[in-house]
C-alpha cells in the first residue's frame, strides 16, 4: 500500500512539472537579488520560460507583449505601483486573462493590506518570508486548481460563453472536486452575457443547500441589477453581520440605499468600506459625491483628498480628483469662518498647483484658473479673482464646446463674480445643448439657484407641493425631510432653503428649538448668502432671518 501511495505521489509530481514547463512566468521585484531567487526557485519547479520585472511600467510592457500563465508579484515595489495596484491596472486595461494566475508577495500583514489585495481578486498571496519548500507548495495548489477549471477559463477568456458553461455542466454532471467552483463560473457567465435571471436561478439554488457568501453577494448583485429590491438589505445585512469585512456587501449596500433615496446611509455604507480597504480611489470619489449630496462638507472634502492620496501610479487617476476639491472648497470657504476659509483656500490652491505639473493640459489650466478665481473672491481679494476670470476667459474661447466641466465652472465662476446674467446665459445653453443627457442637466440645476431643466422645474415644483402642503398640516418633520431631500438634487434654491428654515422655525414653536435645528437654519442662511434688494426672496429672507435671530438670540453665532 505504502510503495502504491508513493507510486501516485510521483505520478502527481510528473504531472505539476509539466504543467510548469507549459506556462511562460512573470517575476515582478524591484531587488535584483530577490528576482534571482525567485528565478532560480521557478527553475528547479520546471518552469521553462520566464520574465522578470523591476517596475510597475515594465510589467505593463511585457503584459502587453506576451502571454503569461502566471505572474508572481511583490506587493511592495519602491518607486512604482504597488502589487495591488498593477493587479488593478492589469484588470481596467482587460490584459490580464481568467488563464492567467496571478499571486501576490508580501511582507505586509495589516488588515488593510490583505483586504485591499483581496479586494482585486489575486489567485493567492504568499506572506514573507518565503522558503522554497513554501512557494513550492502554494504554487502547486493553486497551479492544480487552475489546470482542473482550465478548459472553463479559456472559453471565458475567448468570450466563447456557450462552450464555457458547457464545460461548466460537463465537471457538475462528473461531481468534480471544484464543483462549487464550476458553480459559480456558471453564475458569473451568465451574468457576462447579460442574463441574471439565470444567474438568479443558480445563486437562490446554492443558497438552499449551502450558505455561501459569494452566492449572496452575487444574488445582490442580480437583485439590484433587476430592481427587485425588497431582500436585499436583509440579505446584505446578514452577510455583514456575520464578517464586517466583506467590502463588496458594503459597497452593494450603499448602491441599495442610493436607490431609495437613503443618501445617509448609503454614505455611511462607503465610509465603512474604505476604512476596509483606503487605497480605491474609485470608492473615495463615490464617497465624495454623497457626502457632497448630503452637504457634509467635511467627509466631502477628506474623500477627495484621499483619492488625491491614493491616485498616484493609479490607472484611476484624473486632474478631476484636484478640481473637484478645489470647487468643493469654494462651496466651503463661502460659509466658513476667516481662518478656516484660509487654510483651506491655502491647501487647494497648493493641490492645483500640483495638478498643474502632473496634467498640463490647457483644458485642466483653464478650470483651475476659474476655480482660482472663486477661491481668491471668497476671500476678498476681488481685483486678483477679477484678473483669475479675465485671464481664464481668454483661453475658455478656444476649448471644445463639449468640454461641459469648463463650461460649468464658467458659469460657477461668473456667479461668485456677480454676472450672474452671462452665468444663466451659458447655463440655458448647455441645458438646451445636452437636453438627452440627464447627468449634465442635474449639474446644470444644482448649480443654479432654481432648476433651469424641464425635469428639474417639475421635480422642484413637485416636491415643493407636497412640502407646503406637509407644513399646511402641521407636519413639520415630514415637511422638513421632504425640503432637505429637494435641496439634495438643488442645493442652491434659495426657495427651498427658506421653507426649510420656515419648517424648523414652526417646529421649534411646538417642540422648543435645540442645537440640531439651530445649526440647520444657520447652515440655511450660510448656504444662501447675501440677497440683493431685487431678489424675489429679499423680503421673506429678511423676515426668517430677523425671526431666527430673535429666537435664537444668545444661543450661538447670530447672523
Amino acid at each position: 500500500m505504502n510503495a502504491l501511495v508513493k507510486n501516485t505521489q510521483q505520478m502527481q509530481q510528473i504531472d505539476i512539472i509539466k504543467i510548469y514547463q507549459k506556462k511562460r512566468c512573470l517575476i515582478v521585484d524591484d531587488l535584483t537579488e530577490v528576482r534571482a531567487t525567485y528565478k532560480r526557485m521557478l527553475r528547479s519547479f520546471g518552469v521553462k520560460e520566464l520574465d522578470t520585472a523591476a517596475t510597475g511600467d515594465q510589467t505593463m510592457e511585457l503584459c502587453e507583449n506576451h502571454n503569461y500563465g502566471m505572474i508572481i508579484c511583490d506587493y511592495n515595489l519602491d518607486d512604482s505601483r504597488d502589487g495591488q495596484q498593477i493587479l488593478e491596472e492589469l484588470r481596467h486595461m482587460n490584459m490580464l486573462k481568467y488563464t492567467t494566475l496571478f499571486i501576490i508577495i508580501t511582507a505586509e500583514t495589516s488588515r488593510e493590506m490583505v483586504l485591499g489585495a483581496i479586494e482585486n481578486q489575486p489567485d493567492d498571496y504568499i506572506t514573507k518570508p518565503i522558503s522554497q519548500t513554501l512557494m513550492r507548495t502554494r504554487l502547486d495548489r493553486a497551479l492544480l486548481k487552475h489546470e482542473d477549471l482550465y478548459s472553463i477559463k479559456l472559453a471565458m477568456d475567448h468570450k466563447n460563453y456557450a462552450k464555457a458553461l458547457q464545460e461548466c455542466d460537463k465537471k457538475i454532471r462528473e461531481r468534480h472536486r471544484y464543483i462549487w467552483d464550476c458553480i459559480r463560473y456558471k453564475a458569473q457567465i451568465y451574468w457576462l452575457m447579460g442574463k441574471p435571471e439565470e444567474a438568479q436561478k443558480i445563486y437562490e439554488s446554492v443558497l438552499k443547500d449551502k450558505d455561501y457568501t459569494w452566492a449572496k453577494i452575487g444574488l445582490a448583485k442580480v437583485l439590484m441589477k433587476t430592481e427587485n429590491l425588497d431582500n436585499i438589505e436583509v440579505l446584505l445585512k446578514n452577510i455583514l453581520d456575520k464578517d464586517h469585512r466583506y467590502i463588496e456587501a458594503h459597497d452593494l449596500l450603499s448602491e441599495y440605499y442610493e436607490k431609495i433615496g437613503e443618501f445617509e446611509k448609503a454614505q455611511l455604507a462607503t465610509q465603512k468600506a474604505t476604512e476596509l480597504s483606503p487605497k480605491s480611489i474609485i470608492r473615495h470619489r463615490r464617497l465624495a459625491e454623497l457626502a457632497e449630496i448630503n452637504e457634509d462638507d467635511n467627509v466631502c472634502l477628506k474623500a477627495y483628498e484621499e483619492s488625491i492620496r491614493w491616485n498616484y501610479n493609479s490607472c484611476h487617476a484624473s486632474p478631476e480628483d484636484y478640481l473637484s476639491l478645489a470647487r468643493k472648497t469654494v462651496d466651503v470657504s463661502k460659509t466658513a469662518s476667516t481662518r478656516e476659509a484660509v487654510d483651506k483656500t491655502k491647501k487647494a490652491l497648493g493641490l492645483l498647483e500640483r495638478m498643474h505639473r502632473r496634467f498640463p493640459q490647457k483644458e485642466n489650466k483653464v478650470k483651475s484658473t476659474f476655480i482660482e478665481s472663486q477661491l481668491y473672491a471668497c476671500q476678498g481679494k476681488d481685483k486678483y479673482a477679477e484678473s483669475l476670470l479675465h485671464s481664464a476667459e481668454d483661453e475658455y474661447e478656444s476649448l471644445d464646446p463639449k468640454n461641459i466641466d469648463a463650461r460649468l465652472d464658467f458659469a460657477r465662476a461668473h456667479i461668485l463674480s456677480g454676472d450672474k446674467q452671462l452665468a444663466y446665459k451659458e447655463l440655458h445653453l448647455i441645458s438646451k445643448e445636452c437636453k438627452d443627457s440627464p447627468d449634465v442637466l442635474k449639474r446644470i440645476d444644482s448649480i443654479s439657484e432654481e432648476p433651469i431643466s424641464v425635469a428639474g422645474k417639475a421635480c422642484a415644483a413637485e416636491l415643493s407641493k407636497m412640502g407646503i402642503s406637509a407644513y399646511k398640516r402641521k407636519d413639520h418633520d415630514q415637511a422638513i425631510k421632504i425640503f432637505k431631500d429637494a435641496l439634495k438634487m438643488f442645493p442652491n434654491h434659495v426657495g427651498v432653503r427658506l421653507n426649510l428654515v420656515q419648517s424648523t422655525l414652526a417646529k421649534n414653536e411646538v417642540h422648543g428649538k435645540n442645537t440640531e435645528s439651530y445649526n440647520s437654519c444657520l447652515k440655511c442662511f450660510k448656504k444662501i448668502g447675501d440677497l440683493k434688494s431685487d431678489h424675489k426672496q429679499y423680503d421673506r429672507y429678511h423676515f426668517l432671518l430677523e425671526q431666527f435671530n430673535r429666537e435664537y438670540k444668545g444661543y450661538g453665532e447670530s447672523l
